[in-house]
């Protein structure tokens, strides 16, 4: 990989089991549709730039005066140059007519002996002269790409003999999403593309690799799934994501559909000062998103632009706009039973819970640093406690009822860029940090506690995220160019195991298979007994040195058979 290259996992989240088709969809675009989105493209790449008009007829002007001095030297030119192409030919054809007469008169003495030669009648009649450039002719014939045939399936093409019928099944199968299997939505930037690829994540089949990808018109900053589909007049539950990125503007893609070249539909519009269209949404980057699974159609999200929108789904508008903070806001999440209660995280240094019921009602609390990630703690059974991690490291646990945090921890030395819970397992919290480390902290006793830590060479880790459907499994992305996704069953720790396995009803001894190897080594290793007595040695008789025999032997390097092509 090229140096200086950027490539980086910038988001990343967990898609449920059994909400994705069995076989996605691929989009089939017509012409007439191909037409428009390039249109539309045209139109937004006009709008990037930002050139005035005044410099647009300058540029104009001064191309003009330069046309038209080059058109009059090269009238100029052109006129010179005919008159002595015409005096050339005029002097070949005075040569060539010379050379016909001439050749006339002498053929006209020897006609006689022409038709007396019998190899001349054997190249005339069979053209034996020109046989060898006819073979050249046809072979540049064959060689033009103007016979090349492109054929749109293999079965159109006669020359292939493997049809795409027998491949249906095959690529049927391999392209089939089971209902056991997790995805994996990950926002990937490598050089200049900016790809959100979704992978297919199986611990049973032992697979994870990527099923499909779709290229983004920007970086992608944030994502966040929602089954709330506002095209599907039925209502039926849908797999969409939402992406926030560079652009001000949040995209809503159909995760059923392959090969699509836009979302299902858009939420903002960027200003158009020429056409005097105002914006609608965020006025820059788009850092973080919340999906309302109490009420569907609700969708947070917070910029750059120091502001954070409740998205009216259905309507596809803005519902509210709230503008309380002097930083930009990059963590945000909703209660898992409250509707109404929205926690937030900026970089302002302030924790803040909102009552979206009223403009101005909401709760705040100072922390060390700026807000790096927010999470509501699910599983302790108290539904007011929430954590918040700054980018100093530290990581603070809240009760909404308090006007102080419960208690703080020194996690990591530096920015603690992820921060998440078991979903269903109490007390199991992991965290991330840009030192390029990824601990284990058991919270159930009131106190933090260290349990396991790990670097998963990923470099700086810039995302984590964890399984709906299992309680134990993590991903996250970092800015490794090697190696910058990884997905981690903290259960590979014993300490893990001794801890929290008992918690959710999972047996402390299912160790995997490098442990078990280790394990045996080490007791292996215990069995040996280094005695400091030196022990008799019975003397040892040499015996007569007879040479050996070698033999050849097949196989290898000196079998040459084995590696002819057949």
């Amino acid at each position: 990989m090229a140096e200086g290259r950027v490539n980086v996992i910038t988001c990343l989240t967990w898609i449920p089991k059994g909400v994705a088709k069995a076989n996605p969809e691929k989009v089939e675009i017509t012409k007439e549709e191909l037409k428009k989105i390039i249109e539309v493209t045209q139109d937004s790449v006009n709008e990037l730039e930002e050139v005035e008009e005044s410099a647009y007829d300058e540029i104009e002007k001064t191309a003009k005066k330069e046309d038209v001095g080059k058109e009059n030297v090269s009238l100029t030119k052109a006129n010179s140059v005919e008159e002595t192409i015409v005096e050339e030919e005029m002097k070949d054809i005075d040569k060539k007519s010379k050379k016909v007469s001439s050749k006339e008169q002498k053929s006209s003495g020897n006609d006689e002996e022409i038709q007396e030669d019998p190899n001349e009648n054997l190249e005339s009649r069979y053209n034996l002269e020109d046989y060898d450039d006819e073979e050249d002719d046809k072979l540049k014939d064959l060689l033009k790409l103007g016979l090349l045939t492109v054929h749109a399936s293999n079965d159109e093409d006669p020359y292939v003999t493997l049809k795409d019928s027998e491949e249906v099944d095959s690529e049927k199968e391999n392209h089939e999403i089971k209902p056991d299997d997790n995805l994996i939505a990950v926002g990937h930037l490598d050089g200049d593309a900016a790809v959100l690829e979704i992978h297919v994540y199986n611990p049973e089949d032992s697979s994870l690799y990527v099923h499909h990808d779709i290229l983004l018109p920007a970086v992608p900053l944030c994502m966040e799934w929602l089954n709330y589909d506002s095209g599907d007049q039925q209502l039926t539950p849908g797999n969409m994501l939402a992406v926030g990125s560079m652009n001000s503007v949040i995209d809503v893609w159909d995760l059923d559909l392959i090969d699509c070249l836009e979302p299902a539909y858009k939420l903002g519009r960027k200003a158009k000062k020429k056409k005097k269209i105002p914006g609608i949404g965020h006025k820059d980057a788009v850092l973080a998103l919340s999906w309302n699974k109490q009420a569907e159609h609700v969708l947070a999200s917070g910029s750059v632009d120091k502001t954070v929108i409740l998205w009216d789904l259905e309507a596809g508008s803005v519902a509210k706009h709230i503008k309380v903070f002097s930083d930009k806001v990059q963590a945000l999440q909703w209660h898992y039973q409250e509707p109404q209660s929205l926690l937030t995280g900026s970089c302002d240094s302030q924790v803040r819970i909102f009552d979206c019921r009223s403009d101005s009602s909401f709760k705040t609390w100072k922390l060390d640093g700026e807000v790096e990630c927010v999470t509501w703690d699910k599983t302790s059974g108290k539904p007011f406690n929430c954590l918040a991690s700054t980018d100093s490291g530290s990581v603070y646990y809240i009760d909404a009822r308090q006007d102080k945090p419960l208690w703080t921890l020194s996690a990591h030395n530096k920015a603690c860029t992820g921060l998440t819970l078991s979903p269903t397992c109490p007390g199991c919290l992991v965290t991330t940090s840009v030192d390029k480390s990824v601990k284990v902290w058991d919270i159930a006793s009131g106190k933090p506690e260290y349990i396991e830590e790990k670097n998963p060479r990923l470099g700086v880790i810039t995302t984590l995220s964890t399984c709906p459907d299992a309680p134990f499994v993590f991903s996250m992305g970092g800015d490794n160019k090697e190696n910058n996704f990884f997905v981690w069953d903290i259960r590979e720790s014993r300490n893990v195991r001794s801890r929290f396995c008992a918690r959710v009803g999972l047996p402390e001894d299912t160790a995997t298979t490098e442990e078990m190897e280790a394990e045996e080594a080490a007791q292996s290793l215990s069995q040996i007994s280094i005695s400091t007595k030196p022990e008799a040695v019975e003397a040892i008789k040499p015996k007569p040195y007879t040479k050996p025999k070698f033999g050849k032997k097949k196989g290898g390097h000196l079998d040459k058979k084995k590696f002819r092509k057949h």
